[in-house]
């Protein structure tokens, strides 16, 4: 069903036609909610409402464009420009944020999902080198070596052979 072919038709229950309609609802998404319009048919006759597939997608985005400004969320591309950045995977990336799901961090990269305010906390402290080492340690997940970060390592002589369990990369043979 399109917007374009519910306006002015005819309700089969009934014999009326349905006529577009706007309400304000709240919405609520990953724990957090906006007030948005949204349209919706209406039949003049018997009250039935329809809202078609773009309806209700047009209210959701509108929702979690509302909510992504009000709670100063990365965006979709900011997600995966910082994990790119830092060269890992998708599968890595979930990985480092707790075992999410790799389904949900694509999603959250495409804008299908929306991050609550942790996971955003969470995904904006591995930009933080410290951090991201940390995680990966206690994930088990191998960062990728970074440009920079070799020379660093082979100039104050750190190596493989740290005993504590840092997380520092592992240099490559």
């Amino acid at each position: 069903m399109s917007l374009s072919t519910l306006d002015g038709t005819l309700h089969r229950g009934c014999g009326g036609r349905y006529a577009l309609q706007q309400e304000a609802v709240t919405m609520r998404l990953s724990g957090m909610s906006a007030e948005v319009t949204r349209e919706f048919f209406r039949c003049e006759k018997c009250g039935h409402e329809q809202r078609t597939i773009e309806q209700r997608d047009a209210a959701e985005k509108a929702a979690t464009e509302q909510i992504r400004a009000a709670h100063d969320l990365l965006a979709p591309k900011a997600i995966r420009q910082l994990r790119e950045s830092l060269g890992l995977t998708v599968a890595q990336w979930a990985e480092l944020i707790y075992g999410t799901p790799k389904g949900i961090v694509e999603g959250w990269e495409k804008g299908k999902y929306l991050q609550n305010r942790e996971a955003d906390a969470m995904i904006r402290s591995l930009a933080d080198r410290a951090t991201l080492e940390s995680r990966a340690a206690k994930a088990g997940v191998t960062l990728p070596v970074v440009e920079g970060a070799q020379s660093a390592v082979a100039a104050d002589g750190a190596g493989a052979g740290d005993a504590a369990g840092s997380g520092s990369e592992t240099p490559s043979a």
